[in-house]
């Protein structure tokens, strides 16, 4: 008896994944804008965060990294926020990020 798992025939898989609604082609992904990381002026850090909802509103949080001129991560946070919207986690980001400093 052979299970899904142990699958040779290709008509078989495509079968199954078509019973399944499932693609075999992955989306088309985004249009992706690369952004290059500029270091802060020697002696100083720079603070990078962001925050985020899973919803409008939903469960959401924030984060950021302190990093040197070289690029090292001199500390961080990652913060739970609860239920909020997505621009109050980007303001509640950069209020710990001043609280850190």
């Amino acid at each position: 008896m052979a299970s899904i798992f142990d699958i040779d025939d290709e008509e078989e898989e495509s079968q199954i994944l078509q019973r399944l609604h499932v693609s075999g082609l992955p989306p088309k992904a985004p249009h992706i804008l690369e952004v290059n990381w500029r270091p802060p002026p020697l002696g100083c850090l720079k603070v990078n965060t962001d925050g985020a909802a899973f919803g409008s509103p939903g469960l959401a949080g924030c984060a950021g990294f302190f990093r040197t001129c070289k690029g090292f991560v001199k500390g961080c946070f990652a913060i739970p926020l609860g239920v909020c919207f997505a621009f109050e986690a980007e303001l509640a980001a950069a209020d710990y990020a001043i609280d850190y400093a």
